[in-house]
């Protein structure tokens, strides 16, 4: 009798440890392996400071911008993902002083570019994403380059084992630039996610001994 009870807290951690990989999510951690499939949708609202719109003339004004992300990444690590963000932006300028004839009002542009998110057991999460575009106006021959970074955190609410929602409260860097003269936003930015884990299967997570 005491041979068995010593055989079963032998193996006690054994058991424990094949059951919590039953779920290939603990405590809101994702596998090595996995993927990560989905988008999130922000909006926000700041100071602009646009030396492009007019020359000869720093124009100050305030944007309303909405932005629709699609991230797809693969888990290199456990709780670490990197991948790619293409984001569709639309924004609505409006710029002082109220003279000025040639100002932008409501452009839409894309932006690729690679992100890199990190998973704490809670559900919490840090991301850094840095993209680049190129914005082109056939008339007067422009051509813009575009360039965003962002930095935020976040929370992964998971509804089931393979799907979260995502709360993201981020700060954003914007430029458009044209020879040596640019176009500069930056700011707070608020959005929430619909994310889709594929998650590594058993026998692999097994087989690494997680």
């Amino acid at each position: 009798m005491n041979r068995l009870l010593l055989l079963i807290f032998l193996l006690l951690p054994t058991l424990l440890l094949a059951q919590e990989n039953e779920s290939h999510l603990i405590r809101a951690k994702v596998k090595q392996g996995s993927f990560l499939l989905g988008g999130t949708i922000n909006a926000t609202a700041y100071q602009v400071t646009d030396e492009l719109s007019a020359p000869g003339q720093t124009l100050e004004g305030t944007k309303i911008n909405a932005l629709i992300s699609a991230k797809n990444g693969y888990f290199i690590w456990h709780d670490f993902v990197a991948g790619l963000d293409m984001t569709l932006s639309h924004e609505s300028v409006n710029v002082t002083p109220t003279d000025v004839k040639k100002k932008p009002e409501r452009v839409t542009y894309m932006l690729l570019g690679p992100f890199a998110r990190y998973y704490l057991d809670n559900g919490i999460f840090g991301e850094l994403t840095l993209q680049a575009g190129l914005q082109n106006f056939t008339v007067g021959g422009h051509k813009y380059d575009l360039y965003q970074g962002t930095i935020g955190v976040g929370y992964a609410y998971f509804i089931n084992e393979k799907f979260s929602i995502e709360p993201v409260l981020s700060f954003r860097y914007f430029q458009k630039t044209e020879d040596d003269r640019s176009y500069t936003t930056m700011g707070p930015i608020l959005g929430v996610g619909i994310q889709a884990y594929i998650i590594r299967k058993k026998a692999h997570v097994i087989k690494w001994a997680l």
